[in-house]
């Protein structure tokens, strides 16, 4: 039974999970000792998080893929659930931190409900993806341009209730990581190419027209109407001109910029670091890596997680299974599109979201359901009919 385990597990994608497991713990240490915090007790914390986040992985990668498909629908309810929970039973510390209702309080423990809503919007999407291709399929039908349409208005109208929340609770950045995993899936499902075509140029258009609203007096009143608050048209603008506000809404990103910059080839050392940046222990965990490291210790932080969606994709595609492959992608990619604003957001070549470095970035629930997440990858079977097997 052992020697059975021990050959279905998936060493090569377990090394990179574990050394970001490993990495988390450090990084935050490092970040608990620069801002005077008690480094044993944010340790320990961290370490738990890791355990849970770990056991957690194993569990889900013993849960066939079908399975997960199969149920994928009550836990995407589920998680809408917990989502609109969210008004009345938010967490007063994070509100009066913040401004937002996105976390749940549970005793002295803060959940946030849309880190779990990622993976059930991956979920359901594949779900409804591979279950639009087997019907064409099973009618030995050929997709086209209409049949493709209807698709996406399917997706357009399950994704809605998660899209509103979003914008209920002004968490934009969020709602740009569930558009990057939609685009992925599009493109991986082969949606036909005058459709992206259309998405993509009214994406382009959106982007254009929300900084052309941003930078004039009119744009701002309409903003302000559709519920947008001061501090994120002020990410947008600290983002163009970091500096002509150094002392005020950029402030931030100033103190990133210097402190990895200060960071040079190979970094200052951990005793080295001497830039104060605001909530570098979350948003901005990067800097300690720059600034402690250096380029080099950057760039292999960038390595590693590529190495990572190196496995991720392989697993998924030793297994020549279509529904496996779509789950790759999409998880692989949403990501990405973390990892990829993060940084961005960090060395100033994109605004701040405060979407959490993976892994890295302070947050339990965070590393929790990334835990998950990757089980689902682990989990990846050869023999698997997964197609097969969802509407079981």
């Amino acid at each position: 039974m052992i020697k059975r385990l021990s050959n279905e597990f998936n060493y090569s994608l377990f090394l990179p999970i574990f050394i970001f497991y490993l990495m988390s713990i450090g990084v935050q240490a490092i970040a608990a000792d620069l801002d005077g915090v008690d480094v044993r007790r944010v340790i320990l914390k961290q370490t738990i998080f890791c355990l849970v986040s770990f056991i957690l992985l194993v569990v889900t990668s013993r849960i066939p893929v079908s399975t997960l498909l199969r149920y994928a629908p009550i836990l995407y309810v589920l998680s809408l659930g917990l989502m609109a929970l969210l008004y009345w039973f938010y967490d007063p510390a994070m509100y009066a931190l913040t401004n937002t209702k996105r976390w749940l309080r549970i005793g002295s423990f803060s959940f946030q409900p849309s880190e779990l809503m990622k993976l059930s919007f991956i979920l359901f999407m594949v779900r409804l993806t591979v279950s639009y291709e087997m019907e064409w399929s099973q009618k030995n039908l050929t997709r086209d341009l209409k049949s493709d349409l209807r698709y996406l208005v399917k997706i357009a109208m399950y994704s809605l209730p998660t899209f509103l929340l979003m914008f209920m609770q002004r968490d934009f950045g969020t709602s740009l990581v569930f558009i990057a995993i939609l685009g992925a899936l599009f493109i991986i499902a082969g949606v036909h190419w005058k459709i992206l075509t259309i998405i993509t140029g009214i994406g382009a258009t959106l982007g254009s027209t929300l900084l052309v609203l941003v930078f004039s007096e009119w744009g701002n009143k309409l903003l302000y109407s559709l519920h947008f608050k001061t501090y994120q048209l002020d990410r947008v603008r600290a983002w163009i001109d970091p500096f002509q506000y150094s002392d005020t809404i950029a402030y931030q990103q100033v103190q990133s910029l210097y402190a990895i910059g200060s960071g040079g080839l190979f970094g200052r050392g951990i005793s080295g670091i001497s830039v104060y940046v605001p909530v570098r222990e979350s948003d901005m965990i990067f800097t300690v890596v720059g600034e402690g490291f250096g380029f080099m210790g950057a760039a292999l932080v960038v390595f590693l997680y590529f190495y990572l969606f190196y496995q991720i994709l392989s697993a998924a595609l030793r297994t020549n299974n279509k529904a496996n492959l779509y789950l790759a992608v999409a998880f692989v990619f949403g990501l990405m599109f973390q990892i990829f604003e993060n940084i961005g957001a960090a060395i100033g070549i994109l605004p701040l979201t405060g979407i959490p470095l993976p892994f890295l970035s302070q947050g339990g629930t965070s590393l929790i359901v990334l835990g998950i997440g990757l089980g689902v990858t682990m989990g990846f079977k050869k023999k698997e009919l997964v197609m097969n097997k969802i509407k079981e």
